[in-house]
């Protein structure tokens, strides 16, 4: 599933054309589009017209050219802004299937009637949407039945959390306690999250309280494999301690699936950086303990040090603990929202990874695919183009520090990356105007 999956049908396709102009270097001709999208003329010159309709603002405001021409149309940025990210927004506000998840999210379930008063929609119109919206959950082993979200309470809490950095929506926070246990926990650990580790932190913890307000019921399992993550780990008494001293919840039941859930959210969403004592303290007990995901861990680099053909003391702990970033998502949720659809994809592998980058990613993808049926290779053809996109910033990293001989701190979010790319590009054009 990825980001435009959210939006309208007709919304797509204006999101997809807008990609292939902000992308291309120059104009593209209308047969392009047309053959890319699998639109008649007389379709795409309509969602044309209204692409320059919503932009308009943006061509007022001269940030942007919109020129339509008799064979191509072409956008020009005059401002640096993301147009992308900016289009998104626009038609995300008005998407059904956003508006619906948004407001089962404040609610805690859905009033069809409500709802259809909210959207304008009728009933079948909008037990359609639901249909759609039901069939992008099913990834998630979600689903909308009668008015709740329905899975696993750790599912849809995972599910909100990367919906929300995805959109950059970032829900208010209602309660004092989240920054007195955040402190807490931060003075246990001898350690201080940065900006980014501090705003998944709150994100999680307000959709976890809000989670707690509108549900009376939830379903708390937590799987066996995840669980051993933190059952015998100090962190997990460290958590439990704060969160104590913070919350001061009623419930000892509700008490102990907010501390453990909490737990694997720590575990597998890159929150401590690779640099810090703490990171490194984490890791080791990890792969001591000789879990499942310690195990598939261990297989990743094992592979990927015998593909590079090097020995495992070239292979830094800076990687090692980015392919246990890289795991141990997966490991512990299912599903990806992914920020990227087909068209960026490709334009990103192609034109900020190196061609040696891509053929060693696609040889190991390979082997891991030839590997026989074992909990390592169903592991990784289940999440495929997850792990093809991100083994690759394993593969750049490892030559970045063989070219600069430098240690690096390394973060798996996504568009971290194409940020730090895209900073390195541009200063490699003022060192080159610097010393021309």
């Amino acid at each position: 599933m990825n980001k435009a999956d959210l939006l309208e049908k007709t919304q797509q396709s204006l999101f997809k054309i807008m990609e292939i102009l902000y992308l291309s270097d120059g104009s593209v001709s209308k047969q392009t589009l047309a053959q890319k999208l699998d639109l008649s003329p007389a379709t795409l010159k309509r969602y044309l017209d209204d692409l320059q309709v919503d932009v308009q603002p943006l061509i007022d405001e001269k940030k942007i050219t919109f020129c339509i021409g008799a064979n191509t149309a072409e956008f020009k940025l005059i401002q640096n802004f993301a147009l992308d990210d900016w289009i998104f927004r626009l038609y995300l506000k008005d998407a059904p299937k956003f508006q619906i998840l948004m407001y089962i999210y404040k609610h805690g379930s859905m009033d069809s009637y409500q709802l259809q008063d909210d959207l304008n929609m009728s009933e079948a119109s909008l037990y359609r949407v639901i249909k759609q919206l039901n069939k992008l959950l099913k990834e998630f082993e979600l689903t909308i039945h009668n008015g709740h979200l329905q899975g696993s309470e750790l599912q849809v809490r995972f599910f909100y959390y990367i919906l929300f950095q995805l959109t950059n929506y970032f829900p208010p926070k209602k309660s004092f306690a989240i920054d007195k246990f955040v402190d807490g926990l931060q003075s246990e650990l001898h350690f201080y999250f940065h900006s980014e580790a501090v705003h998944r932190v709150d994100s999680w913890l307000i959709i976890s309280q809000q989670r707690l307000g509108s549900q009376s019921v939830m379903d708390s399992e937590i799987p066996k494999r995840v669980r051993e993550l933190y059952q015998k780990n100090e962190l997990y008494q460290q958590v439990s301690k704060c969160y104590k001293q913070a919350f001061h919840m009623r419930s000892a039941t509700k008490e102990q699936f907010e501390i453990e859930a909490f737990c694997v959210m720590l575990i597998s969403m890159s929150v401590f950086n690779s640099k810090t004592n703490v990171a490194r303290r984490f890791y080791d007990i990890y792969n001591s303990q000789k879990t499942q995901l310690a195990d598939l861990v261990e297989k990743m680099n094992h592979t990927i040090t015998s593909t590079l053909k090097i020995s495992r003391h070239q292979w830094p702990f800076e990687l090692m603990k980015l392919v246990f970033d890289i795991c141990a998502r997966p490991f512990c949720f299912t599903g990806d929202l992914a920020h990227m659809d087909e068209i960026y994809s490709e334009y990103y592998m192609t034109h900020f990874f190196s061609q040696e980058a891509r053929l060693v990613v696609k040889e190991l993808m390979q082997i891991f695919k030839k590997e026989p049926s074992t909990p390592f290779s169903q592991f990784i053809k289940q999440n495929e183009n997850y792990f093809q996109r991100r083994l690759l910033f394993v593969i750049r990293d490892f030559r970045y520090q063989q070219i600069k001989d430098i240690d690096i701190g390394v973060d798996t979010t996504f568009d971290y990356y194409i940020s730090q790319m895209v900073i390195d590009q541009v200063r490699q054009i003022f060192v080159c105007v610097k010393f021309s």
